[in-house]
């Protein structure tokens, strides 16, 4: 179990002034820099997003100030929704990106993920390349590469070192509108117009509040906003789980609404709550999202991750699909999606992907495939979701206080006759249909145990063994 952050497929992220400071930034920027030039483009330019949270001017001037002292170009997007700087990133054919979040970590967080020419984000191997770079350079203070750019001497390591060389600085352009209208050109709008919708959305003071007016707008939909200044400032803990969205579901039940949103800080994920004013698993965002795209596209594949509720093959295989699982982490799955060619995919945390609009986790198509299908089934979104199949999902957050390859022999050994599956950390299928999975986490110093079953007593059970295995 890591101690000390690290980069990962789902980026870096510390708490700011502490284990993440200027230092880590500036390094960071200059080996991802290395990569791109080394890997694409020896002239390279970069867009820069960031999710409104307060540290993260400072981030983008210590990102700003490096990439200008290493003569490279940039664009400037100042607060953008993570899945807008990879549509960005393809529109415009960037040659890759700085997104500045900690997505949905707490509010003393902060942290960067990279993002390729391809427009998604660095998969494993890339993030090997990249640490590579940063270990160089944190090892070997002073050392200068010349061929790498453009044939000007640049000190890499240290304090960057100015070189007159011109730098393109350009504001952002209409990136949150180009997002939006991709979106609406791949959903069935005078649809949705025609049910006259009000919706309570929670934009977390965050990334959302820069493309949510203009999309439901557009979308015909009457939005009644909640937390919609993009000042950083979070009014609840911004990971968007049921007991962190109290206020959004009161809006909804106060005003009637149709359906409420929850986005989290960088606009990935999404979570829904009732006409009810009750906040809906975030496991039924993606499944919402795979029968609106299934039902209108039969016998395709899905992909989803390791830790996603079944619910989503049971869909695929009501219209003719296939569902195929990856690794957790996002760059995982859109390898997977990329792979089998599949229609859609994402994670149970609340995240959509479909590749007709964005090759990543994006809360806005979450909730315009959702729209949509209210729309066409002229539905509540209850009884949407009482027509999907039933699980008891559980997710828990355990501190390790052994070694993990220890716990997963004792699982193994203790749990006989099951499906073992370690390409993940381990997971474990059993014959009634329940599964766990247990791994670290890619983003905190944690492990997690994730699981699933047809009643809640049975998950519960599974739970309480694994815990007497590790503790």
């Amino acid at each position: 179990m890591r101690n000390q952050p690290n980069l990962t497929v789902s980026g870096y992220r510390g708490i700011w002034g502490k284990s993440l400071n200027n230092g880590i930034v500036e390094n960071y920027t200059k080996a991802f820099i290395k990569f791109v030039r080394e890997n694409t483009n020896d002239n390279p330019t970069i867009l820069i997003g960031r999710d409104g949270r307060e540290s993260g001017t400072k981030i983008k001037e210590t990102i700003i100030k490096t990439l200008f002292c290493l003569g490279v170009h940039y664009v400037d997007g100042d607060i953008l929704p993570t899945p807008t700087v990879l549509f960005a990133v393809n529109k415009n054919k960037y040659d890759g990106a700085i997104i500045i979040t900690a997505s949905h970590n707490p509010r003393e967080y902060n942290g960067f993920k990279f993002v390729t020419n391809k427009a998604l984000f660095a998969n494993e191997a890339e993030v090997e390349k990249i640490k590579l770079n940063y270990d160089e350079i944190v090892k070997n203070k002073k050392f200068s590469f010349t061929s790498l750019f453009n044939s000007y001497k640049i000190a890499l390591f240290g304090s960057p070192t100015c070189i007159d060389i011109p730098t393109t600085v350009s504001s952002h352009l209409n990136f949150t509108e180009d997002h939006a209208n991709q979106i609406l050109k791949n959903i069935n709008v005078e649809k949705i117009k025609s049910q006259k919708f009000k919706v309570a959305v929670d934009m977390i003071n965050a990334s959302a509040c820069v493309l949510d007016p203009y999309l439901f707008e557009k979308l015909g939909v009457e939005l009644i906003p909640l937390n919609n200044i993009p000042n950083g400032k979070f009014a609840h803990k911004p990971e968007p789980l049921k007991e962190n969205l109290e206020e959004i579901a009161n809006l909804v039940k106060e005003n009637k609404c149709d359906i409420g949103f929850a986005h989290d800080p960088d606009a990935d994920r999404l979570v829904v709550i009732n006409e009810k004013g009750n906040v809906i698993s975030e496991e039924y965002t993606l499944t919402l999202g795979v029968g609106a795209v299934l039902s209108k596209n039969l016998n395709n594949k899905i992909v989803i991750n390791m830790s996603t509720s079944q619910m989503n093959n049971d869909v695929a295989l009501k219209y003719g699909g296939q569902c195929i699982r990856t690794k957790v982490g996002e760059a995982n799955v859109v390898a997977g999606i990329i792979e089998n060619n599949a229609i859609i995919g994402g994670e149970g945390g609340g995240g959509v992907i479909y590749p007709a609009i964005n090759m990543a986790r994006d809360s806005f198509v979450s909730l315009a495939l959702i729209l949509e299908l209210l729309a066409e089934r002229n539905q509540t979104i209850s009884e949407c979701v009482d027509s999907l199949p039933k699980y008891e999902v559980r997710k828990d957050k355990l501190p390790l206080e052994s070694k993990l390859d220890d716990v997963y022999a004792k699982m193994k050994k203790y749990f006989k006759g099951t499906f073992i599956n370690e390409s993940d950390g381990l997971r474990l299928d059993f014959s009634d249909g329940s599964w766990i999975h247990l791994r670290p986490s890619n983003t905190e110093p944690i492990i997690r145990l994730i699981g699933e079953a047809k009643t809640k007593e049975r998950i519960d059970e599974l739970f309480e063994e694994v815990k007497k295995l590790i503790y």
